[in-house]
């Protein structure tokens, strides 16, 4: 039986070869195997460009023996790959299993086809382009990462304390962050560090003198202090945050509303979350530069959304011209969660001028 499976195309002046160009970027991302890579360019070498129009068909009927050649793999392995990515919803399966492939066109449009079928592929083309500037970043922050470390074990090993080197060399005992390709276990190796770094220099800002003392002052623990720090964090538990994450969303600068609405994609509906504009508050920290512990301390003061919101205000205003613009968004972004600790509301009050500001009021 003939399967006439159209599409919606491709996004606006991207080429068949751009679109396996992002497809390869998001391989990882996609959880793509080099095999089912090397298939999917052949498979796309098989079809023609005016395949890829909104309401066309875009498949082919190339042998599964054929396929395999071109591909250099086995038809066993293209039989595995195909059915993986049918199941996974990529691809379309207008051909029974044992039947011959095949079609036709004319002017050359595909009239009818009878092999797989690449239109939940082109419909899943957004996706493709987020898990790419995923892919993009991540590449990004694992050069940072890998800095990162290599500083952190001259810093613990400059502490002097064995128990120190040794709790680093725990986490990774050849002290080569270039030998870790996982972004996900590089983020763990430098968090680690961090944490060993942070309890071992305090031990010793607290016994001899160390390079960090000269930095660090000694907290105050009297009594004033701590019951005003106390009544800070009552305060900050009682007050709601006042806007929507839909409303978030669209006072967002471009970078930060591609990331929310790529979690978005993760959650019922598609509709952002307080925990898709976390997650993507999180990845815009590191790409200007917050490091993931620094970050991760600002959210035990303010907690997650709010911090989530400091975030999104000063990246916004970095992008702006008037007097509300900011030079530098990370120390920006420090500042003003320091500020909202104190109770002094610079949260509310930014967010309703920039509430304001995205109405296209004026400002004093």
């Amino acid at each position: 039986m003939t399967h006439h499976l159209t599409h919606g195309g491709l996004p606006d002046d991207m080429t068949r070869w751009q679109f396996f160009g992002l497809i390869k970027k998001a391989r990882r991302q996609l959880g793509f195997s080099n095999g089912a890579v090397s298939y999917l360019e052949v498979a796309i070498s098989n079809t023609m460009d005016e395949d890829y129009v909104a309401g066309r068909i875009c498949g082919f009927w190339t042998s599964v023996t054929k396929t395999a050649s071109q591909a250099g793999l086995d038809r066993r392995q293209v039989a595995r790959i195909e059915g993986s990515l049918i199941e996974r919803g990529f691809l379309a399966k207008s051909a029974s299993d044992h039947s011959r492939r095949g079609g036709s066109r004319r002017d050359g449009r595909i009239g009818h086809e009878f092999g797989i079928n690449l239109a939940p592929l082109i419909a899943r083309a957004a996706e493709i382009q987020a898990a790419a500037r995923k892919a993009a970043f991540e590449e990004e922050e694992a050069e940072r990462l890998r800095a990162r470390i290599r500083t952190l074990f001259g810093d613990i090993r400059r502490l002097c304390l064995d128990v120190a080197t040794e709790a680093a060399e725990d986490i990774l005992p050849n002290r080569r962050p270039s030998t870790i390709q996982s972004f996900e276990r590089l983020k763990q190796v430098a968090e680690a560090l961090e944490a060993v770094w942070e309890d071992f220099s305090a031990k010793v800002g607290r016994g001899e003198k160390s390079h960090q003392c000269d930095i660090s002052p000694p907290p105050n623990t009297g009594k004033e202090n701590i019951n005003k720090t106390c009544r800070a964090e009552k305060q900050r538990e009682a007050r709601p945050v006042r806007v929507s994450p839909a409303l978030a969303l669209r006072l967002a600068g471009p970078e930060f509303r591609e990331l929310v609405e790529f979690y978005a994609m993760g959650e019922p509906g598609g509709s952002p979350t307080w925990r898709s504009l976390e997650l993507a508050a999180r990845e815009r920290a590191g790409q200007i530069g917050i490091a993931q512990g620094v970050w991760q301390r600002q959210c035990e003061v303010l907690g997650g959304s709010r911090t989530a919101l400091c975030l999104l205000v000063a990246d916004h205003n970095a992008g702006r011209s008037d007097k509300y613009r900011v030079r530098d968004t990370a120390a920006a972004f420090i500042s003003m969660v320091r500020s909202e600790a104190r109770q002094s509301a610079v949260l509310d009050r930014l967010l309703g001028e920039l509430i304001a500001f995205a109405k296209g009021g004026r400002h004093d």
